[in-house]
């Protein structure tokens, strides 16, 4: 389906039936964003909106996706300024790098490493 089919689709679609296009639609990228940047200030389409652009943003587009809904933040209905505030939270998340785990300082060579400890099967009895 092309982009415009599955904009309309959403746009109609019952909200039960909305979200099921999510991902469909923000496989477009940033025209999927510029697509749905128009639904923000809307009551019904504003909340679908604010998913597609965060999914845009965790598939590859957080720069894209963060700059749009900062700057559009104050247009979306109040029942939904929630929404973008989570949405930015999880988009700040996406774009920090994996840590690392980290490295001894110095690299253990295998003549150094421990054994673990053995125990014998003989047990110790205490003197009477």
């Amino acid at each position: 389906m092309e982009l415009a089919a599955l904009l309309e689709g959403a746009r109609t679609a019952p909200p039960s039936r909305r979200i099921e296009l999510r991902d469909q639609i923000a496989a477009y990228g940033v025209p999927a964003i510029e697509g749905v940047r128009p639904w923000l200030d809307d009551d019904r389409l504003a909340a679908f909106a604010v998913r597609v652009i965060e999914q845009v943003g965790i598939e590859g587009e957080p720069a894209q996706a963060t700059r749009v809904l900062r700057s559009e933040r104050g247009r979306v209905p109040a029942n939904v300024t929630g929404d973008v505030d989570w949405a930015l939270q999880r988009l700040k998340a996406a774009r920090r790098p994996a840590q690392q785990p980290a490295s001894p300082a110095t690299p253990v060579v295998a003549s150094q490493r421990r054994e673990p400890a053995r125990y014998d099967s003989v047990t110790r009895r205490r003197p009477r």
